[in-house]
């Protein structure tokens, strides 16, 4: 995962905690697959692209094309190394400025907007509909696209929305499907508003939720809350 020009990787045993100030804050989480050393690699191989030419991201057709971009230099990555053949990953984005807030992923990764009235998903799940029981739970981690995960390089459709800049108040929370296949929306809205206040308490309670309902994934966990003009970034792994 990546704040603002930042990549985060490696087991993390505690919340870090950072302002970030000025337009244009870069959040993003890319959820790795084909095991866990090529699934890193994946990862930051996505995050590493993205953040290169993060200038791309901040308007809807440069941000496909980047995203694009992207997945051309993972399959460029396994051709120059074949022992990492099908590696792959899920990426969701976030940049965050004064005017907007846009979000763009691939895959199963999440991107929520929380009020004190309501959770909102801003990304686009990647998941057929028959991988789903009647209740909606995934029963399978099947996805119908993301970056790399195959032996040859198909046409991405990336998702990508510009919505209104984030509130006073108002949380902007990054996620693997670690968390959403362990706790629901309505238990994450709930932890999220149940103490307003305090952001990495909050953080270490949606990530402990997930722990206590199996933590059968890996944990991938950005939150940002603007105060005043500022977006605070947290996460927790």
């Amino acid at each position: 995962m990546a704040i603002a020009g930042r990549i985060l990787t490696g087991d993390m045993d505690h919340v870090h905690h950072r302002h970030v100030d000025g337009d244009n804050c870069l959040l993003m989480v890319a959820d790795g697959m084909g095991g866990h050393t090529h699934g890193a690699l994946a990862s930051k191989t996505v995050l590493d692209h993205l953040i290169t030419g993060a200038e791309h991201l901040l308007e809807p057709q440069s941000a496909a094309a980047a995203v694009d971009a992207a997945n051309a230099r993972l399959y460029a990555v396994m051709a120059e190394h074949p022992e990492t053949g099908g590696m792959g990953t899920a990426v969701v984005g976030a940049v965050l400025s004064a005017q907007s807030v846009l979000v763009f992923n691939v895959g199963d990764s999440r991107c929520y907007r929380s009020t004190e009235d309501e959770l909102c998903q801003l990304s686009q799940d990647d998941v057929a509909s028959i991988a789903k029981d009647a209740s909606g739970h995934r029963q399978s981690h099947a996805v119908t696209q993301c970056l790399g995960g195959i032996p040859f390089q198909l046409p991405l459709s990336p998702h990508i929305a510009v919505h209104p800049p984030l509130g006073v108040g108002e949380t902007l929370l990054l996620c693997s499907d670690g968390l959403t296949d362990m706790v629901d929306d309505e238990a994450i809205a709930h932890l999220l508003t149940c103490d307003a206040s305090r952001l990495a308490d909050a953080v270490r309670k949606v990530a402990g939720a997930a722990m206590k309902a199996g933590g059968a994934d890996n944990l991938s966990i950005i939150a940002a809350r603007t105060m005043h003009s500022s977006p605070i970034a947290q996460r927790d792994l």
